[in-house]
Formats: C-alpha cells, structure tokens, sequence
C-alpha cells in the first residue's frame, strides 16, 4: 500500500510540474522553421500582440520578445501597399483573408498577414505570416500558428 501512494504521489507531482512548464511555455510563439532567413531585411520586420503591446521579433524557435517599437504602423484599417499590388496579392495568395499587408522598406517584399478558416467553424482559424516576392512571384512563410492574431510592421 505504501508503494501504491508513493507512485500516485509520483505521478501527481510530475503531471504538475508538466503542467506548469506548458503554462509557462504558451506565453510564447514557437515556431522552429528557418524559412524566414532567406528574406533579405528580415531583422526589421516587427510583430506587436495588440493586447499587451508588447514587440516581438524572429528568431531561430520562432518569436522573442523585442524593445519597444514607437514608430510601430497599424495596417489593419489601411493596407499599406499600394492598390495594383495588393490585387495581385489576392491573386497570388492561398484563399485566406488578407488581414495585414505592408511592403519592405526597399520596396522588393510584401509582407501579409493571411487568416486560413481549416473548418467551417469560425473560430477555427490558422493565421500565416508570409512574405511575397512580385519579383520572382515566390511566397515565404515566415511565421505561423493557431489564433496568433499579432500585428506586423517593417521598419
């Protein structure tokens, strides 16, 4: 009997450190691709959670936290390209909404924010960070994942 209560202690002990490390863990954004590095500029590009207004910025397991950013542009209400790019945008994209657009500071990149719906139901939404070259018309995800609904800027 003695046995018994050790290993269920054991087990309860360990689920509660599991549970705490995963806590501890969902405050950031992971994301282990290393396709962003073939962007030319890609140290500039900033991502801001909305909430908390706090800066985040690539880097090799995904986003870290970044210094604060005051010249940080909502593009949201106002896509910041222009009309003719943002059409052929749309084109090119995978048939999600265009949530976010704003072009490189030397004009060669768009980078776009895509909300994918993988289901009917509407809270179910996969939100892609990509980076398109009209250029060579090649698309790079940058970032990705569940509900990550971060605003982005390139400074």
């Amino acid at each position: 009997m003695k046995l018994w209560i050790k290993i269920v202690i054991g087990i309860a002990s360990v689920l509660v450190i599991f549970s705490g490390v995963v806590l501890y863990l969902s405050q950031f954004h992971f994301d282990f691709s290393q396709d962003y590095k073939s962007i030319d500029g890609y140290e500039n590009i900033v991502f801001k959670d909305p909430k908390s207004d706090q800066c985040f910025r690539l880097c090799a397991w995904g986003l870290i936290r970044a210094e604060s950013y005051p010249e940080f542009q909502d593009h949201r209400e106002t896509i910041g390209i222009p009309y003719d790019e943002y059409r052929s945008l749309i084109e090119h994209a995978d048939g999600g909404y265009i949530w976010q657009a704003v072009s490189s500071p030397d004009g060669r990149y768009i980078l776009y924010v895509e909300k994918v719906c993988s289901s009917g139901i509407t809270d179910d939404e996969d939100v892609y960070y990509k980076v398109y070259s009209p250029d060579d018309g090649t698309t790079t995800t940058i970032y990705s994942g569940y509900r990550q609904y971060l605003l982005v800027d390139w400074k």
